[in-house]
């Protein structure tokens, strides 16, 4: 795997494979279940936390009668490899072993312009694209926390959820423009 989107398809096909076999497993099992809801407040809108506001989406919701009770899932194996870096129009992207649903992002550079640039792609990588059916994966993002600023570098964690590999390849993409200089995705430190 020396390729950028390759890794980064191998990550996702890992956890994404998963994700579709366990809810296989509860549509077989008899239940009824929401694929990736959005997080709602109290007034049935998206409900947005953090400094940078963002919206987030729940793994999945197990209907029982009229409600639904929110789950997560957590995938049982995790690719392993060597990490691996590219380089690109000025940016350093270094790819350690993460799982799709629990990374974190490590960006070197002006943390107001990294926040900006996260906040932004967040926006659009939690939404699902157009013509995606309610009752299939849903090809959006899940959660992304408030950066953590350490100097230079701002730290945030992230779960992918099933979006699509273009839109992490997009967000590089914006992190180079917004002046960063090096991104590291690897496992959120404990």
């Amino acid at each position: 795997m020396s390729d950028l989107f390759d890794i980064l398809s191998s990550i996702r096909s890992n956890y994404v494979d998963q994700f579709q076999n366990a809810l296989e497993e509860l549509r077989a099992g008899g239940h009824t279940v929401i694929i990736e809801p959005p997080v709602l407040n109290e007034a049935g809108e998206l409900a947005r936390e953090g400094s940078l506001e963002l919206a987030a989406r729940y793994d999945l919701a197990v209907q029982d009668g009229d409600s639904a009770s929110p789950s997560m899932f957590s995938p049982g194996k995790m690719l392993e490899f060597q990490a691996i870096a590219f380089e690109g129009g000025g940016l350093s992207i270094v790819i350690a072993p993460f799982s799709w649903d629990g990374v974190q992002f490590s960006i070197d550079g002006d943390p107001v312009a990294i926040a900006t640039a996260l906040a932004e792609w967040f926006e659009n990588a939690v939404s699902a694209p157009e013509g995606v059916a309610e009752d299939a994966i849903q090809h959006a993002a899940h959660f992304l926390s408030d950066p953590v600023v350490e100097g230079q570098t701002s730290r945030a964690q992230a779960d992918l959820g099933t979006v699509d590999v273009d839109v992490v390849v997009d967000l590089f993409d914006r992190l180079r423009f917004a002046g960063a200089s090096r991104v590291e995705l690897g496992l959120p430190r404990s």
